[in-house]
C-alpha cells in the first residue's frame, strides 16, 4: 500500500510539472509593476524575442543544456525552428526532460493497477512501458515544435508576399532599393513585419548590404524564399529595374505556390470529411429504418 502511495504521489508531481510547463500560470498585475519598477538583475534565461524565462522548464532546461553534447537540442533544424517560434533552447529542453520523465511514469502506474487489480505484471512489462513512455515524451515536444515551426513558415511566406508587392511597387515609382525595402518592412504588423524591420534597421546601422541582412535572416529561420529573394537582389546589383523584375517574378512564384498549398489543405480536408459524412449518412438511415423494421417483427406471425 505504501509503495502504491509513493509511485501515485510521485506521478501526480511528474504530471503538474509536465502542465506546468506546457501552460505555465498567467503573472499577477502587481508583480509585473513590481518587477518593472524593481532594479536591474542579471539575466538568466532570455530568449529571441527577449523575454526571460523562470519557469520549471526553463531552470530545468538551463542544466540540461549546460551538459548536453553531441548537438541534442542545437542541430541546424531545431535552431531554425526555435528561431521562427522565438523561443529559446532551454525552455525547448526542459520540456522534452519534463516530457521524458512524465512518459516515463507509465511503467510504474500500469505496474500499480494490475497489482491493485490482483493480477501483477512480469517486471519485464512495466521496464518496456517505462521505457518507452520516456521516449515517446522525450519526443513528442520535437514533433510539436516541427508542426508549430511549419506553420509559423507557412505565416511567414504568406507574409513575405505581400512584402514583396509594396516592394516592387516602390521600386515601380523610382525609389531606391534600400529606402524601398526599408519603407516595405514598415507597412505592415506582425512577427514576419518585425523581423524583416529588424534586418534592415540592422543592416543600415552595420553598413552592410540589405540583401546580406535578409540572407542571414533567411537562414536562420529556415526560410529558403527569403535566401532565394536575398540572393535575386544581390545578383542584380544597383540597377533598378532589373532588381524590379527579379522581384515581381519571386512575389508571383510565392502567390502561387500559397495557393497550390490552400488548395491542397482544401482538396485534403475534403476527403478526410468522406468517412464521417457517409457513417452519419448510414447512420440516419438506420435511425429512418429502424422503427419500420421493429414494427414488422413485432406484428408478424
Amino acid at each position: 500500500m505504501l509503495l502504491v502511495m509513493v509511485v501515485a504521489v510521485a506521478f501526480a508531481a511528474g504530471l503538474w510539472l509536465l502542465v506546468d510547463a506546457v501552460w505555465p500560470a498567467p503573472r499577477s498585475l502587481s508583480s509585473a509593476l513590481a518587477r518593472l519598477n524593481a532594479p536591474g538583475q542579471p539575466r538568466r534565461l532570455v530568449g529571441l524575442d527577449g523575454a526571460v524565462d523562470d519557469s520549471i522548464a526553463g531552470r530545468l532546461g538551463r542544466w540540461v543544456v549546460k551538459r548536453a553534447r553531441g548537438g541534442m537540442f542545437d542541430d541546424p533544424r531545431t535552431t531554425a525552428d526555435l528561431a521562427i517560434l522565438h523561443r529559446p533552447v532551454e525552455l525547448h529542453a526542459g520540456v522534452c526532460v519534463l516530457g521524458a520523465i512524465g512518459g516515463a511514469f507509465a511503467g510504474p502506474v500500469l505496474w500499480t493497477i494490475a497489482t491493485a487489480a490482483g493480477s501483477p505484471l512480469p517486471p519485464l512489462i512495466p521496464l518496456w512501458f517505462l521505457v518507452a513512455g520516456a521516449a515517446t515524451g522525450f519526443v513528442l515536444p520535437r514533433a510539436l515544435l516541427r508542426s508549430e515551426a511549419a506553420a509559423a513558415r507557412r505565416d511567414f511566406r504568406h507574409a513575405l508576399g505581400a512584402y514583396l508587392d509594396v516592394l516592387v511597387l516602390l521600386l515601380a515609382a523610382q525609389e531606391g532599393p534600400e529606402s524601398a525595402m526599408e519603407l516595405a518592412a514598415n507597412a505592415g504588423r506582425g512577427p514576419a513585419f518585425d523581423e524583416l524591420r529588424n534586418a534592415t534597421w540592422q543592416a543600415r546601422l552595420s553598413g552592410e548590404a540589405v540583401w546580406t541582412a535578409l540572407d542571414e535572416l533567411g537562414e536562420r529561420m529556415g526560410v529558403m524564399e527569403l535566401r532565394e529573394i536575398a540572393a535575386a537582389g544581390s545578383l542584380a546589383g544597383e540597377s533598378g529595374a532589373a532588381v524590379r523584375k527579379s522581384l515581381t517574378a519571386k512575389a508571383r512564384a510565392l502567390r502561387t505556390a500559397s495557393l497550390a498549398a490552400a488548395e491542397t489543405t482544401a482538396r485534403r480536408q475534403s476527403q478526410a470529411m468522406f468517412a464521417p459524412l457517409v457513417l452519419l449518412g448510414m447512420g440516419f438511415i438506420l435511425f429512418m429504418i429502424y422503427p419500420l423494421v421493429t414494427n414488422i417483427t413485432v406484428g408478424g406471425p
